[in-house]
């Protein structure tokens, strides 16, 4: 007989680079890693109930690539009985970690293999990634008891801020001058919930949990260290406040224009920022932790859809450009002496480039919207960097009554995914960062509230 009861098992595997690796989240900027500050962990849920069974994987990282994720998927779906689709990898974008797969496709060859840390990525930390969660979830598998759920949630409005300001020319800035006197107003929402959901064993033993808050994970940037930031911290944190053996793991939200910098604030000290978040965000699951109340943890129902979205086209003007500039300067423009820093337009030049070479064998992304059921709540994960409007409207508009959305989830390489309002003002999100078509924040939005709707249909437990 099948049985139907929910089950969890779950591990924590050292994900930490060693020294010379590559850190993410810039642009032609060179960044070994030379201080280990904390380390880096995948916290990896497995959760059956009956056939189906869903991997949760809560990373500490920059983002994953789609082409290495999807094997990593199909791998890891293999070992624990489950299909690709009910895997979800997800990471948090921290700014002080690796990135799993290349920034840059250099279709062209202009970068010498001395110069592979422009591609964003290392070989061999990719491997080595690969290899830990592909372990961490067979002894994730291993460790599956019965289960039960408790969920809890509460608002924090200390720790994230929306980083876009409408300045009073009618354009939006992005990480404007503290108190600048030319900000109009913050240009858009933040999302304050933090959310806790926590399974139990016999006893009511802590196994596992998922954290959720919205908020980029900046503090080590630009320099040189190795820290999880606030996911990863906050993660520990809370496990430390629970106790015993529980791995406690973090879906960081639609945090494309949010961020932990008070920019209206004339007593905020980005020095101190972490710190203070850490300490803020401390007290809060403390209170998630008391608060915790029994809640529905069947079905597990496992959902996902894939959306084609145009990529946006670079226009004649800027692949011109591009093309003139690396035809004029074959060696990277560099900006100091120490060749370490190259000059962001040499760089996006290669991408613009490499785009177009995407876009004629493929003019739309595949862009895949992932939602896992555990009874009362839905964990969805979502590619990129969406803005934080589409997660309050999928909050809003499904009927589902804990949504924990991680952005970054299962694949990095599509960008930002900004609002209407912020496309018509422009900004680094939408000129730079942006990479596909205007309509995609608000499709990605309606087909989930579709999908989460689905999911919650009436039907048998599992």
């Amino acid at each position: 007989m099948v049985n139907h009861m929910l089950q969890a098992g779950a591990v924590k595997v050292d994900i930490t680079p060693g020294m010379g690796v590559q850190i993410g989240g810039d642009i032609g900027r060179y960044r070994p890693v030379e201080e280990i500050r904390d380390r880096l962990f995948a916290r990896i849920i497995i959760l059956r109930s009956g056939q189906q069974v869903a991997c949760i994987m809560a990373c500490d990282l920059d983002c994953i690539n789609l082409d290495i994720a999807l094997v990593l998927r199909r791998q890891i779906a293999r070992r624990i009985g489950a299909r690709p689709g009910a895997v979800m990898i997800h990471c948090s974008q921290c700014h002080s970690a690796p990135r799993v797969g290349a920034f840059l496709n250099d279709y062209g060859r202009h970068l010498t293999g001395a110069l592979r840390w422009v591609r964003g990525d290392s070989p061999a930390y990719n491997d080595y990634f690969y290899r830990q969660v592909l372990a961490g979830a067979e002894a994730a598998m291993r460790r599956l008891a019965p289960a039960k759920m408790k969920i809890a949630r509460a608002i924090d409005r200390r720790c994230a801020f929306n980083r876009r300001f409408i300045m009073r020319d009618g354009t939006s800035r992005m990480h404007p001058r503290q108190c600048d006197e030319n900000i109009l107003c913050a240009e858009g929402a933040v999302d304050s919930e933090a959310s806790l959901l926590l399974f139990e064993g016999p006893g009511a033993r802590p196994l596992a949990g998922l954290l959720h808050h919205t908020c980029h994970p900046i503090h080590g940037y630009p320099r040189r260290y190795i820290s999880a930031d606030w996911p990863g911290l906050w993660s520990e944190a809370v496990a430390g406040i629970i106790g015993g053996k529980c791995v406690i793991g973090c879906l960081n939200g639609a945090c494309g224009n949010i961020s932990p910098s008070d920019h209206a604030n004339p007593d905020f000290n980005p020095a101190s920022s972490l710190e203070c978040m850490l300490k803020n965000l401390t007290q809060t699951g403390e209170k998630l932790v008391r608060n915790l109340q029994p809640a529905d943890a069947l079905p597990l129902r496992v959902g996902r859809c894939v959306i084609k979205i145009p990529w946006k086209r670079p226009a004649r003007a800027v692949l011109a450009k591009a093309a003139k500039l690396l035809k004029e300067h074959p060696a990277p423009v560099y900006l100091d002496n120490a060749h370490e820093r190259i000059a962001w337009d040499w760089v996006l030049a290669i991408r613009d480039l490499d785009k177009m070479r995407i876009i004629q064998r493929n003019p739309d992304y595949a862009y895949e919207i992932q939602a896992i059921r555990i009874g009362d709540a839905v964990a969805v994960g979502w590619p990129g960097e969406p803005f934080v409007e589409a997660q309050l409207e999928v909050k809003l508009k499904s009927r589902a009554k804990y949504v924990l959305v991680g952005h970054e989830s299962n694949a990095g390489d599509c960008g930002y995914l900004p609002t209407l309002a912020a496309i018509r003002r422009g900004g680094y999100e939408v000129d730079i960062g942006r990479k596909l078509a205007p309509h995609a924040l608000q499709t990605v939005t309606n087909a989930t509230v579709e999908l989460i709707g689905r999911l919650l249909a009436p039907g048998p437990k599992n």
